[in-house]
């Protein structure tokens, strides 16, 4: 089989909470986020396809000294097969298997962890969950597509809830005019009814894809802080919230499990 591979990091400390874990990156993206950091894995391009068993290999070498691996992008569930079958393989292995998602194939993401090949979900919740600003966050889609993060969302929180999936991450990336504001925050918290961790992540305007947006100013810690606090104040789902900045890393704004 083959597979659209964007990259392969071997081990990682940053991408799974307590965990080592190797991220596959495989190419292709059906939103045009603008402030999107890997936009070079946007598109499946016919010189970037690779024998899945190449990455099986890669993964085989690494298994001693990892926990896990994450399947990113792009966005991994564009390549439904090839996802399955190298998460079954890590699987076999004795190790844990997670994704980055958008959310916008359900129905595949459903279709793993019933099939028992999903440890852990990290949603990309862009903006609140309406057309009008995903428009803004994610570039031109239907309200089908909404629907579809929406049902992504209240699945994942099912899994969890359920223990089906061991972990379930929401993560918001923040910019100017892109979810900013605690009204936003507040949106999109509300509709998590079952999560670990939501994390608010600070945007990085200089490596974004739209020119416009790399112009601006990066949301300061302080903005994010407020931001979070917006958050915790209706979290009601959650049990974490978390923010993320490039120099402080991962803070603990509130624990609701002590």
């Amino acid at each position: 089989m083959k597979v659209n591979l964007g990259d392969i990091i071997p081990t990682s400390t940053l991408d799974w909470p307590g965990r080592v874990v190797m991220v596959i990156f495989l190419r292709g993206c059906p939103l045009r986020c603008p402030y999107c950091s890997n936009a070079r894995f946007m598109d499946a391009g016919e010189d970037d396809v690779a024998d899945l068993e190449k990455v099986k290999a890669e993964i085989l070498r690494a298994s001693d000294f990892i926990d896990g691996v994450i399947f990113s992008g792009g966005e991994p569930f564009m390549q439904p097969a090839a996802l399955k079958e190298a998460a079954s393989y890590v699987k076999g292995l004795g190790l844990l298997v997670g994704v980055h998602t958008n959310g916008v194939y359900p129905d595949r993401l459903e279709s793993m962890a019933k099939a028992g090949l999903l440890d852990s979900v990290f949603l990309d919740a862009k903006a609140p969950l309406s057309l009008e600003h995903y428009n803004i966050a994610g570039g031109k889609i239907e309200e089908c597509t909404v629907a579809a993060i929406k049902r992504s969302m209240a699945l994942c929180c099912d899994l969890r809830r359920s223990d089906a999936i061991k972990f379930f991450e929401v993560r918001t990336t923040v910019f100017r005019g892109i979810s900013d504001t605690p009204e936003d925050i507040r949106s999109i918290v509300s509709s998590i009814e079952c999560c670990d961790v939501y994390v608010i992540q600070q945007g990085r305007p200089e490596v974004a894809m739209d020119e416009r947006l790399r112009k601006t100013d990066a949301v300061t810690r302080k903005e994010l802080l407020d931001l979070a606090e917006a958050a915790a104040g209706c979290a009601t789902g959650v049990k974490t919230v978390k923010v993320r900045t490039h120099t402080f890393g991962d803070e603990i704004i509130k624990n609701f499990t002590r």
